[in-house]
């Protein structure tokens, strides 16, 4: 049994596509479900229901429409802690559209790298775009705050933390985890759990395959966006689907110290105020 965690908000055409790729794709696995759904107010529940219908585990639980990811997240995962017993636990992101046999293949790599289950592991399935390019997985810290992509091809897939498009525990690993840190609303919190993990010697490790399709967010219209005014780029960055102050000082100050936080936690708005 794999029990399987992700949170949702009007998307209801990928959300059923990423549902079915993983279950459909892979026959010979048993899933079910705990999802989020931050009060949708398009098709998505009754996507959800009909689902069900299909014979789809799924345990709905319900937001308020201010989840966000972390938020959403955070949820499923203190439900799941509480109320599922699996072998293993799959994190996930509704926009991965998952390749054919991706989780079959994941369990198996997950048993060659684990050392069947003797080392405690995260396994990272990274995702790439329709061209094949990486988007989405691990990531290694080079210089400071400064990281760079751990790909498939690599010979060392070790990572310091990840994106959680995709993410395989197993079940104890998973129950022993922290939830998400309750200070991040939406980005910042998959980074946050996976450097937790790496501060506990916890073998983080990259699939050797992509997992599936999953294209890069564009910064179009975000904080980061340098065709927009500044004021509207300030306020977009305060935003929660931004980089809100206090959620970029905490996360600095927690991974890499006071000294690192004082001196990057002002650095989006200088580059901000400079059209960078």
């Amino acid at each position: 049994m794999i029990t399987v965690l992700l949170t949702c908000f009007n998307r209801a055409e990928k959300t059923e596509h990423c549902i079915r790729s993983i279950v459909e794709g892979n026959p010979g696995l048993s899933f079910s479900f705990v999802l989020l759904d931050d009060a949708s107010t398009d098709r998505t529940m009754q996507m959800l229901e009909q689902l069900q219908r299909d014979g789809i585990d799924i345990m709905i639980l319900h937001g308020d429409g201010n989840s966000f990811w972390a938020g959403g997240m955070r949820k499923a995962i203190a439900y799941a802690k509480e109320n599922t017993k699996s072998e293993f636990y799959l994190l996930v992101n509704d926009d991965v559209d998952f390749e054919k046999g991706a989780v079959e293949q994941l369990l198996a790599e997950y048993g060659e790298v684990s050392e069947g289950g003797k080392t405690q592991t995260a396994l990272v399935g990274p995702t790439c775009n329709r061209a094949g390019e990486f988007t989405y997985g691990g990531i290694r810290y080079d210089r400071g705050i400064h990281y760079t992509a751990v790909t498939p091809e690599m010979n060392d897939r070790s990572c310091d933390t990840f994106n959680m498009n995709c993410l395989l525990l197993g079940g104890e690993l998973f129950k022993a985890n922290a939830n998400f840190d309750p200070c991040y609303i939406h980005g910042l919190a998959d980074f946050d759990y996976g450097l937790d993990m790496k501060r506990r010697n916890i073998l983080l490790w990259v699939a050797s395959f992509y997992v599936g399709k999953c294209e890069k967010n564009s910064e179009k219209g975000t904080w980061m966006d340098r065709s927009l005014p500044r004021r509207v780029r300030l306020k977009k960055k305060a935003s929660p689907k931004g980089a809100p102050f206090r959620q970029w000082f905490h996360f600095l100050r927690k991974n890499f110290g006071a000294k690192t936080a004082l001196l990057h936690g002002f650095t989006p708005y200088i580059r901000i105020i400079a059209g960078r």
